[in-house]
């Protein structure tokens, strides 16, 4: 294999382009970095822009068929600059910002999605990072030095459009198994909707009652004394908001030990109980609730609910939180941090249907979870191999020639 400089493959790099306000009358469409996502590709059903550029500047910078557009303003340093996407978009006009650049492949010299992915390798594997700087608040990426610096090992032309083809074959799994993992969750959603009706509004007319008054406890979080690290040596989760990224949880990424729960507020949960954050700034988008399969504790940023079992299960009212958590959003509070108040959360009048029928939903929900797990194990296997093949690949241990 010969070995090449980035910027030797391209045919050309083409800075982006904001131009005037829109007009209304022959605007283009510019991609900017909030239509990237983390995958390589664009989503262009969001918040596309619309500007007034000089014909002659459209012409020299529109977007061709096989352009990978990098970020060259912007970041973070959880996400650093840098990311690229591929441009895959036949028959239509797009220019990008100038917080971006187009890289045009050497089609002559090299497969243009195989550079794609080389790049989108090297970024997740932080190879940008050297090449950043940050002024102003804005972090840059050294583009020049990027490209000049970044080397390559090029197979033939047939190795490449062959590794191209098993990733992209491999990514349209990857995607169906993510569709049918949305699936489910719409079906749980729906087969609630069917059983119960619309709980917000009480639809079905079902008795109701105030939350509290269907716990036999809810618990309060708390922190340990962070000057004692010793109490975060142990097996007993300390769930806190960023572990709350399902509607199970089954671990966490803190441990404490008993000694932390006697000397602090935090309060063993016992399995099978509600789990809410209340104080996060996420709430901005989302209330993260779930329930845990074992024995927890929980920061003081969030509140468990144990369920009377003779009134309410755990999976009906997880799910009536779904529904209701628009309402409660909307009553976020920013004081010193988001925050929902609590003593209106106890308020909250539950409907409450027959016990068997809840029940009968707590089956479903089960049944639907350990498929959405399946997929899950699934998606996590294709999501190593994709990342595997691009590691072999680029470490020169795919190929031979």
């Amino acid at each position: 294999m010969s070995r090449f400089k980035v910027i030797d493959l391209l045919e050309n790099v083409v800075s982006g382009e904001w131009g005037q306000e829109p007009t209304g009358s022959d605007d283009v469409k510019v991609i900017r970095t909030i239509n990237f996502l983390n995958d390589g590709r664009l989503d262009l059903n969001k918040e596309i822009a619309f500007r007034n550029i000089e014909i002659q500047k459209v012409i020299e910078k529109k977007l061709n068929y096989g352009d990978i557009i990098i970020e060259k303003s912007g970041g973070s340093p959880e996400q650093p600059v840098g990311r690229v996407v591929y441009f895959d978009i036949k028959n239509d006009i797009y220019l990008c910002n100038n917080f971006t650049s187009i890289l045009r492949p050497d089609s002559n010299k090299i497969v243009n999605k195989y550079l794609f992915y080389y790049l989108f390798y090297r970024y997740r594997t932080k190879a940008v990072l050297k090449y950043q700087n940050k002024t102003t608040g804005i972090i840059n990426l050294k583009l020049d030095d990027y490209l000049k610096n970044l080397s390559i090992d090029l197979p033939s032309k047939e190795a490449q459009l062959k590794f191209v083809s098993t990733l992209d074959k491999t990514q349209e799994l990857i995607d169906k198994r993510k569709a049918q993992i949305e699936a489910l969750d719409q079906l749980t959603q729906s087969v609630f909707l069917e059983m119960f009706g619309d709980p917000v509004q009480n639809s079905l007319e079902f008795k109701t009652e105030p939350l509290h008054e269907l716990c036999v406890h809810i618990f309060g979080g708390g922190t340990p004394s962070k000057s004692n690290p010793e109490y975060y040596i142990g097996n007993i989760p300390w769930v806190t908001p960023k572990d709350m990224k399902d509607i199970v949880i089954n671990d966490s990424i803190d441990h404490i030990n008993e000694d932390a729960i006697a000397n602090s507020s935090a309060k063993l949960i016992p399995p099978n109980s509600l789990l809410m954050v209340i104080r996060s700034g996420i709430l901005k988008k989302k209330l993260p609730i779930a329930i845990n399969t074992r024995e927890v504790t929980v920061n003081q940023d969030m509140k468990a609910f144990v369920v009377d079992k003779n009134k309410i299960t755990v999976e009906y009212l997880l799910y009536f939180f779904e529904f209701y958590q628009k309402v409660l959003l909307n009553r976020v509070r920013s004081v010193t941090a988001d925050n929902l108040d609590f003593q209106q959360i106890k308020e909250i009048l539950v409907p409450v249907p027959a016990i068997n029928k809840q029940k009968e939903f707590s089956n479903i929900f089960y049944k639907v979870l350990a498929e959405k797990n399946k997929c899950l194990q699934q998606l996590n296997e294709l999501e190593n191999n994709f990342n595997s093949l691009m590691q072999r690949a680029f470490k020169g241990e795919l190929f031979s020639d």
